[in-house]
């Protein structure tokens, strides 16, 4: 586990990537990431029949700088912020599993009882209704997972027989409740944005302004003035999305450097990015274009080390290497390699990574 204050900043982007880019959105492959967290496969997973509520705008989400404090006091905020006027509805509350399963995974020993304070202090007076509810639709979304397969071998019918069985099992009258009206329109707009996503994809006939145009206008339409309506204001994570979708980073990838820094540039202001931030991200862009210099010079050197040494002599080499590269950061690169883990033999994906 990594010191506090990395920890916190990791939350800030990994809250935020979990409720679009995967709940909302397609997964994309940002192992490096979650992996200090312990949390992907875990995280979440992108039920059909299950509950997959969003997280809350989290710390610092809908916010391009986050602002400082503790993950409980920003919790707390934003909980407060953009799930207060609606706590009291069932359904609302069934949302938060995911914000205790993000501490569990996070804090496995203490994430519970983090959550609950959290609970307390933002809903006082429904803390401990919420978290029977929550505690329920964890049950039953590990029940979910772990029939999986057999309710796929059922038909339509049988299937949404056994699962509103086992939804009443768990819930009891609150089942109804739970799976209301506002639910299956969360679930239809996050199905809108995936089948978008999808399509723009393979939209390799389309310019880039045309399917940015697309990916917008369908964003503001499909979450404007809903609860999830705080994402939009997310511009950071937004552009990162659509940098994800596979017909634009095959253009980029296209592109020489400059041109395609340029383009870069170009889609952030498109989408809203002040010339401040579009500055303070092409500084970004440029680290990470170094990073990738060297980690691709790092792998090579270290594929023939590989092929021509083994044993303790081989270990001794690829320590000097990882040091000559990285320097302080040698021993992360060294305890990621043991655990199987590869950065730079991640897809390179302009903008994002």
């Amino acid at each position: 586990m990594k010191k506090t204050g990395m920890i916190i900043a990791g939350i800030l982007v990994f809250s935020a990537m979990i409720f679009f880019s995967l709940y909302v959105l397609k997964p994309q492959d940002d192992r490096y990431i979650t992996k200090n967290f312990q949390t992907q496969g875990n995280a979440a997973v992108d039920r059909e029949d299950s509950f997959t509520g969003p997280l809350p705008a989290g710390p610092g989400i809908g916010r391009d700088f986050p602002e400082k404090g503790s993950l409980e006091d920003r919790l707390v905020d934003e909980l407060k912020k953009f799930y207060g006027d609606s706590i009291s509805k069932k359904s609302t509350q069934a949302m938060l599993v995911k914000v205790m399963e993000f501490l569990t995974n996070l804090d496995p020993q203490h994430g519970e009882s983090r959550f609950y304070n959290i609970l307390k202090r933002a809903f006082p007076d429904l803390a401990d209704e919420i978290m029977s509810i929550v505690k329920k639709m964890a049950a039953y979304n590990r029940w979910y997972e772990e029939n999986r397969q057999r309710l796929a071998a059922m038909t339509e019918l049988e299937r949404k027989g056994a699962i509103w069985e086992k939804r009443r099992e768990i819930f009891g009258d609150e089942a109804e409740a739970v799976w209301s009206e506002e639910v299956f329109a969360y679930e239809e707009r996050k199905q809108t944005m995936k089948e978008t996503i999808g399509l723009l994809d393979d939209a390799y006939d389309l310019t880039t302004e045309e399917k940015l145009k697309i990916y917008m206008d369908t964003l503001n339409e499909t979450y404007g003035n809903t609860p999830e309506a705080y994402a939009l204001e997310n511009k950071s994570l937004l552009a990162k999305v659509f940098f994800g979708i596979e017909s634009v980073q095959n253009e980029l990838k296209e592109m020489p450097p400059d041109q395609r820094q340029a383009e870069i540039n170009r889609i952030r202001r498109e989408m809203g990015f002040t010339e401040a931030q579009v500055e303070e991200h092409e500084k970004i862009d440029q680290y990470r274009n170094r990073r990738w210099e060297t980690g691709l010079l790092y792998m090579q050197e270290r594929d023939a080390l590989l092929a021509e040494s083994e044993g303790e002599a081989l270990e001794e080499k690829l320590k000097a290497l990882r040091e000559k590269y990285f320097k302080h950061e040698a021993k992360t690169i060294e305890l990621e390699e043991k655990d199987g883990f590869f950065r730079f033999k991640r897809p390179r994906v302009y903008g994002r990574n």
